[in-house]
């Protein structure tokens, strides 16, 4: 037999393959999830890629637009179809696909927000620890500036206190503070002002940047 007749019946082959393959994908493209799934458990690998790409931009979409990042949203959506591959066996028959695959979704987006906060917490605390260190090094303790930061703010005028003190105790802005009060958004920032004047003159430097931190802390 030539080399010429073995390369043209093996590319038949291969031609021939392709087809096979190509109708058995529209076919699996066809199935309703159920079947899908039932396939699935018998280890039909085109079963789950038709189910992967069934759903995932619709997963992807929706985890971008919790998370707002390409990279989380690709990972908690991968993470699912590995979960679900390899958890195929102990689903019930009878398991609704997309649903399982949605909650799935939701937790993992759960946990992602729950590790950046943990995260987030950790490295606040570990900032707020390194300024204690450094203010008690200058001298500064966390008591007796607290105490002299409210006799400060019992100096200010009631109006200028109020504003301040809903401005950096409440964090509100200065459109929410004119409404509350009944005053122009003007006249709060000028409140403000007053406020940070009048905090400038009593307290150092070093005085001031430590009450900046707390603010920073107790508004995240």
């Amino acid at each position: 037999m030539s080399p010429d007749y073995y390369n043209l019946h093996h590319g038949e082959q291969v031609i021939r393959e392709l087809i096979r393959m190509l109708q058995s994908t529209k076919i699996y493209a066809a199935l309703a999830d159920d079947l899908l799934l039932a396939e699935m458990k018998h280890n039909n690998p085109l079963a789950f890629e038709t189910l992967y790409q069934r759903y995932v931009d619709m997963m992807y979409r929706t985890a971008f637009k919790r998370l707002q990042s390409k990279a989380a949203a690709d990972d908690v959506v991968q993470e699912v179809f590995v979960n679900f591959y390899e958890k195929r066996h102990q689903l019930a028959a009878d398991q609704h696909v997309k649903a399982y695959l949605f909650a799935s979704l939701r937790n993992r987006i759960l946990n992602e927000f729950r590790n950046h906060l943990i995260h987030e917490q950790h490295h606040a605390n570990i900032a707020a620890t390194q300024a204690q260190h450094n203010y008690l090094q200058l001298g500064i303790d966390g008591k007796t500036l607290e105490m002299k930061f409210r006799q400060v703010l019992e100096q200010m005028p009631v109006k200028c206190r109020e504003v301040f003190e809903l401005s950096r105790f409440e964090a509100l802005p200065n459109k929410s503070i004119a409404e509350r009060l009944g005053i122009s958004v003007n006249t709060v920032e000028k409140h403000i002002s007053k406020a940070l004047a009048i905090l400038r003159k009593e307290l150092s430097s070093q005085e001031l940047g430590m009450v900046a931190f707390i603010f920073m802390l107790y508004n995240n």
